[in-house]
């Protein structure tokens, strides 16, 4: 409904009908001074630079069901593991959980800006770490910026 509106809009109509949507909620504007993008709200993240809504680079995302001690120790082991691969340090590392609702360390959503990658750690130092985080609670997103 949001692309039909748009591209049925002429370049003067298009911005009303864009403030239109952000009042409904149906956008939101990235706050970055540097970016503006509109995004809908399944987007947690920019899809435009990859920032939070507020503008601010990707940070943490600490489910409830993680301990705060537990969760720091993730962040050194991660910056390590890309370090010892090789591999170009992204800004934030997802991880999912699965239908045991234990967290994977398949499929970690890497960020770099506004571009995403699905990553399998094959380091056993992750997946144990992952493991003494213990069960998800249902909905949980477990989000590790790097970037810091």
């Amino acid at each position: 409904m949001i692309e039909k509106a748009l591209r049925a809009a002429n370049e003067q109509q298009e911005e009303v009908v864009r403030h239109v949507f952000r009042k409904a909620g149906l956008l939101w504007q990235c706050k970055s001074l540097t970016c503006r993008f509109d995004n809908t709200p399944a987007h947690e993240l920019c899809e435009g630079c990859g920032r939070q809504r507020d503008g601010r680079r990707v940070g943490d995302r600490v489910p409830p069901s993680a301990h705060p001690d537990d969760f720091e120790d993730l962040r050194p082991l991660l910056k390590e593991h890309f370090a010892y691969q090789g591999k170009r340090l992204p800004d934030a590392v997802t991880f999912e959980k699965d239908f045991a609702n234990f967290w994977r360390s398949y499929d970690a959503t890497l960020h770099y800006g506004p571009h995403t990658e699905l990553y399998d750690f094959d380091s056993g130092a992750v997946e144990t770490a992952l493991d003494e985080l213990g069960r998800a609670e249902p909905g949980e997103h477990l989000r590790v910026a790097l970037s810091r």
